[in-house]
């Protein structure tokens, strides 16, 4: 099981959270029938709350992931920690009250929390481990039913400790795998219908296992034991066989498609043991479509969520649909759904490459064919001749923006705004008022500031709270603002280099000797006033100088993203300067994306750049409900 360590042999931070919340959930959902008598309420209403708690959690991480305000492995480690104790302590107390409040204060912190989800084969193979050891207990003390949430929370909140005390690192603030990862293929609808189908069964599979086989007690929580572990050792099979690369989205639908029929094995199960492996199928079959393929999802928060709530919907629908269709017939009606959802994304996914890959018309807008392959809308970039060989920009666009929200003084915000950066592509954003609206959404973008509202992925990676010099150091963005004397080019504010000669360097120190020099004589010999000036200090730079000394840094580092904001005092001729505009086009050869802000009314080098609205006109609301910027 060397997949599920680290190179150092201690056990990943992925799957002490992973084993968390199988020991957690699986002690809650095992022993949620037995309850009633401990905590001095029905059985059905302790059952009843599990929807409500699912539902409370999922609506929670989904408005913190909106807002931007998710935190990161850290945070939600400890975030999740505090769950499992208020967890644990809700069945001991015996009154119905603080048992209900207890859960609901822990279903809020559980949104908080939901950044420790991996989409990965590994963390659902030890959840179900920790649910199946979990159902074992609730067998062996199926008279102190407290005891068994109380002593699989307990467990659960010491594993959290240590991703709670250790330090973040820059590429795990959001909670993410790494700066490369690349877009899941797996949709929102396809994991919400997957944690419809899971949920749903497992709620309706304890009504089965009582009134279809008369499983009372202790005997009740042995199939889900059992069938937990059965689909704990299927997945890690699934985790060592792998899987053809490039078949990500039919490996998804057919797992959805073994999904569904998993779950109509469930309703139409005669015996026990059958009920059990169809159910040990369905988990299986659940987690291999969320995961998909190769391509792990960078948004572990969004896919738990989104199954959550699926979930909730589900166990919903069992509640209200009891006394007209029944367990067995709710699960007939929910099954279908994963298949249905798998293969509209399947097709698509398929008619978006498609129409990736078809040429442009001989009358198309250049400006709308770059961006036609994303469905924000117009990118108004001026493609450079293309991509230098092997800089990545098959995958995912290096920038992506979502529901942008930024505020500046003496101006109106910057709402809803959502663009794409293709790999290779230099984009213009430039404004309608008077002011630096568009250099605060660089500042955003760059790490400088927060902002009020949205999200945005560098490389597939949401890095919304990855500090300016954490991006520099992963090559995930340079950010240059010539008007500031305080930056010395490309570099983030603080860097110790000095001099001009120390700038220049510095942008190469992340790679070998050789290589370092062979890049910063080339900057060297294509810009000599950088020989030069070489001792002087970057404060004394003019603005022009310092925007050319960013611009050599970016082709040195070459990292994925450029934001270069030129709406500072004595920068705008930049943006309409033949030389500056050849170096863009230089760094955009070699793959990176380049997204410029001008000030309002400057001529740029494209015929329609990105324009920001004025906010509170009829046509500014408008563009904000859409998500799209004025092309």
């Amino acid at each position: 099981m060397a997949f599920l360590d680290t190179p150092s042999g201690r056990p990943r931070p992925d799957v002490c959270s992973a084993a968390a919340a199988g020991l957690a959930g699986g002690s809650y959902l095992a022993a949620a029938p037995l309850l009633g008598g401990p905590v001095g309420m029905p059985g059905e209403a302790v059952r009843y709350l599990l929807p409500t708690v699912l539902l409370l959690a999922g609506a929670v991480g989904f408005v913190l992931r909106r807002r931007g305000r998710a935190t990161g492995t850290t945070g939600a480690a400890r975030r999740a920690a505090a769950v499992c104790v208020l967890a644990g302590a809700a069945p001991l107390l015996g009154s119905p009250m603080v048992f209900a409040g207890l859960l609901m204060a822990a279903a809020v912190l559980a949104g908080g929390s939901l950044g420790l989800y991996r989409a990965e084969r590994s963390w659902h193979a030890v959840c179900f481990a920790g649910a199946a050891a979990a159902g074992g207990a609730t067998v062996l003390l199926a008279g102190r039913p407290q005891v068994v949430c109380a002593l699989g929370c307990g467990l659960a909140a010491l594993l959290l400790v240590p991703a709670g005390l250790r330090s973040t690192a820059p590429e795990d603030d959001r909670g993410g795998h790494s700066a490369v990862s690349r877009h899941s293929t797996v949709s929102r609808w396809t994991v919400a219908s997957v944690g419809a189908a899971v949920f749903g069964t497992l709620f309706a599979g304890q009504s089965l296992v009582v009134y279809r086989w008369e499983l009372l007690g202790g005997a009740g929580a042995r199939p889900f034991a059992w069938a937990a572990l059965a689909a704990a050792v299927l997945t890690c099979l699934l985790a060592m066989t792998g899987g053809r690369p490039g078949a990500a989205g039919p490996r998804t639908a057919l797992f959805a498609a073994g999904l569904t029929a998993a779950v109509a094995a469930c309703a139409g199960a005669a015996r026990a043991w059958q009920f059990t492996l169809a159910l040990a199928l369905v988990l299986t079959c659940g987690a291999a479509a969320v995961v998909g393929a190769e391509r792990r999802g960078p948004h572990g928060s969004g896919h738990a969520a989104a199954g959550l709530l699926g979930g909730a919907a589900a166990m919903t629908a069992v509640v209200l649909s009891g006394r007209l269709l029944g367990g067995p017939d709710s699960l007939a009606a929910i099954a279908p759904a994963p298949a249905v959802a798998a293969a509209f994304a399947l097709i698509r996914g398929n008619a978006g490459r498609t129409a990736a890959t078809e040429p442009p018309g001989p009358n198309a807008d250049p400006a709308r064919t770059a961006g036609a392959a994303d469905d924000v809308g117009t990118t108004g970039g001026l493609r450079a001749d293309g991509p230098a060989e092997g800089s990545g920009s098959t995958g995912p666009a290096p920038l992506r923006v979502r529901g942008l929200g930024v505020r500046t003084v003496g101006a109106p915000p910057v709402r809803r705004l959502g663009l794409t950066v293709g790999a290779g592509e230099i984009t213009y954003l430039t404004d309608t008022l008077p002011g630096r609206r568009a250099g605060a959404v660089l500042a955003v973008l760059g790490g400088l500031r927060r902002a009020d509202a949205g999200s945005w992925w560098l490389r597939g990676h949401d890095v919304s709270r990855v500090a300016e010099r954490g991006r520099w150091d992963l090559r995930m963005s340079a950010y240059v603002d010539p008007s500031d004397p305080g930056r010395a080019g490309a570099l983030p504010h603080g860097h110790p280099a000095g001099s001009v000669t120390d700038a220049v360097a510095a942008a190469g120190a992340h790679m070998g000797p050789e290589r370092a020099a062979v890049l910063t004589g080339g900057a060297l010999a294509a810009f000599p006033f950088l020989a030069v000036k070489g001792t002087e200090s970057c404060a004394v730079l003019g603005p022009d100088e310092r925007c050319v000394l960013g611009l050599a840094q970016t082709l040195i580092a070459q990292p994925a993203l450029l934001l270069l904001d030129l709406t500072g005092p004595g920068c705008g001729p930049l943006a309409a300067d033949p030389a500056v505009t050849a170096v863009l086009r230089h760094v955009a050869d070699r793959g990176t994306a380049v997204l410029v802000a001008a000030p309002a009314g400057q001529a740029v080098p494209v015929p329609r750049p990105l324009l920001l609205p004025a906010s509170g006109s009829r046509r500014a609301a408008l563009l904000g409900r859409n998500g799209k910027a004025t092309p």
